[in-house]
């Protein structure tokens, strides 16, 4: 039996889940955006329009093309008072990826200046998907988990209705990891007679969809939503042990989980030179699904249960609740364009924390926090003469303070402990992007 414990074990390691919350809910899609802070349900003349605003697109009259990296370097500490604790903190990781984003306006008598494509993706460098699940009882940043750690796509239609009235959709690509796993065992001979595993990771698109409104030329008002998004992963796995009976251990459930973001926001160019935008954005967390794998074993077989082991190793793993709390977040962003080949601009936001107190089993850890952000655009002409029109070189970068928390555990032989949390988080851009 305790060789059939460590088998089982084993198989609960490979059962782990993708990590597939998008990288650009975190720290934002382009440089631009980055440096505004965020605030871009308003402004359409960006590529990061396919994710913040698909209806913000029709800004564009000529196709755009962009390629850049970005990369998040985290500082984030947490402090245990029970040092003598065996249940180790797990770490937040660095986030380097490549971005890519592509708009391209439809042409023609009907189309011209009413239909905008656009997509726009992240890669992370290295591994195309981080797997990992955390147990709850360790102390983990439940928005900073792995969850950027993955490839991601967003494409948008934008179309304008009338002049003044432009509306959007778009999806995000997400998926889901659904397996199958059959073992044959000789118990006997400690020998395996069939083994067989199929896993399939099958995408499906989450929806997005924007409204933008232009009363004047130097105001535009724009709304945006999107849908929640989460990772639903199954593997059941039967272990037959002939004679004996069969185990069946049954994993499952919803990992990396989003939220649906309502957003509103309001734009207003004071000047040709002097943009100013305001937003919030509206998180349902209070919908959160547990983040543990849902586990269950089951045996069965004339043996198993004449021995009464049927009873000993039937297993159901609890799921604690979240509590998460919904969320408000305002942004204030403003640009400036200083010359014709400078720009430049600034943006900060407050988020309050998502988790309540971590008193009982769970160790999900949140902070609230403040952002604050810069960047730049630097307009050349191309030296090499490759490309005929100037090219736009964006920077971007953002800081995030996690204001200091401290967690209090109810029961002090509580194996975890309390702990005092907080630290930094630094984003940062660039960009080529060229319109032709």
């Amino acid at each position: 039996m305790k060789t059939l414990s460590r088998f089982l074990a084993a198989l609960l390691v490979c059962a782990a889940p993708a990590a597939f919350a998008n990288p650009f809910e975190l720290y934002g899609f382009t440089p631009r955006a980055l440096g505004m802070g965020g605030a871009m349900t308003a402004i359409g003349d960006d590529l990061g329009a396919s994710f913040y605003n698909p209806s913000a697109l029709l800004g564009h009259g000529k196709t755009e093309f962009g390629l850049g990296f970005a990369d998040t370097l985290t500082r984030l500490y947490v402090d245990r008072s029970s040092g003598g604790s065996t249940i180790a903190t797990s770490q937040a990781e660095n986030t380097p990826r490549f971005e890519l984003g592509l708009i391209f306006p439809l042409g023609g008598k009907l189309l011209k200046d009413r239909v905008v494509l656009a997509i726009g993706g992240g890669h992370p460098v290295g591994s195309l998907i981080r797997v990992q699940t955390v147990d709850q009882s360790r102390p983990q940043f439940y928005m900073y988990q792995s969850k950027a750690q993955r490839f991601a796509l967003n494409a948008a239609l934008g179309i304008k209705i009338i002049d003044g009235l432009s509306v959007g959709a778009g999806v995000q690509i997400t998926a889901e990891q659904l397996g199958k796993v059959n073992f044959k065992l000789d118990v006997a001979s400690r020998q395996f007679i069939s083994r067989d595993i199929t896993v399939d990771l099958n995408t499906a698109p989450t929806p997005t969809a924007g409204i933008l409104i232009e009363p004047g030329e130097m105001v535009k008002i724009g709304l945006s939503w999107r849908k929640e998004a989460q990772l639903y992963y199954e593997q059941p796995t039967t272990i037959d042990l002939g004679d004996v009976g069969a185990l069946k251990l049954d994993v499952s459930g919803l990992a990396q989980y989003w939220p649906h973001v309502f957003s509103g926001a309001v734009s207003i160019k004071f000047s040709p030179r002097l943009l100013l935008a305001v937003q919030a954005d509206y998180y349902l967390w209070s919908r959160a699904p547990n983040d543990q794998v849902h586990v269950t074993v089951t045996p069965s077989g004339p043996i198993l249960t004449a021995l009464g082991l049927d009873a000993l190793l039937k297993v159901d793993s609890t799921d604690a609740r979240m509590g998460f709390a919904n969320i408000l977040i305002p942004h204030l962003a403003a640009e400036y364009q200083l010359s014709d080949w400078l720009a430049l601009r600034a943006g900060a936001s407050i988020r309050p924390a998502v988790t309540p107190d971590q008193s009982g089993p769970t160790n999900y850890l949140d902070n609230s926090s403040e952002s604050f952000s810069l960047g730049a655009t630097l307009r050349f002409t191309d030296p090499l003469e490759v490309f005929s029109e100037p090219v736009s070189f964006d920077l971007g970068s953002q800081l995030i303070i996690a204001n200091q928390r401290t967690a209090k555990k109810a029961q002090l032989a509580d194996p975890t402990g309390s702990s005092t949390y907080g630290g930094t988080l630094f984003s940062f851009a660039a960009m080529l992007r060229y319109l032709y």
